[in-house]
C-alpha cells in the first residue's frame, strides 16, 4: 500500500457531485416508476460495457470519458442559451440545490 497524496479526496468530491447532480434531476423532472426503470437498465449496460472497455483498452475507456466531458459542455451552454432567450424555461432551484 502506498499513500494516495490526497487522490481519495477529489474522487470522493466527484461522486458527491454526481450524487447532487442526480438528486437535483430526480427534484426537477420527477420521472415516474417505468423511467426509473429505464434509468437503472441503461446504467446497468453502460456500467458492464464501461468495465469491458476498461479492462481491456484502458486509454479508450479514458478518452471515452473525455467525450462524455466534452458533450456535457456543449449540452450545458446549448441548455444555458436557451433559458437566457425564453426565461419560462428557468424553473426554480429545488431546495436540495
Amino acid at each position: 500500500m502506498q499513500h494516495d497524496r490526497g487522490w481519495i479526496k477529489i474522487l470522493l468530491d466527484e461522486a458527491e457531485n454526481e450524487r447532487m447532480h442526480l438528486m437535483t434531476f430526480i427534484e426537477i423532472a420527477k420521472p415516474n416508476w417505468f423511467e426509473r426503470i429505464l434509468i437503472l437498465l441503461a446504467q446497468a449496460i453502460f456500467w458492464n460495457f464501461y468495465f469491458f472497455i476498461y479492462i481491456f483498452f484502458p486509454r479508450t475507456a479514458h478518452r471515452i470519458v473525455g467525450y462524455f466531458e466534452e458533450e456535457a459542455v456543449i449540452s450545458y451552454t446549448a441548455y444555458l442559451e436557451q433559458v437566457e432567450n425564453n426565461p419560462s424555461l428557468n424553473v426554480a432551484a429545488p431546495q436540495i440545490a
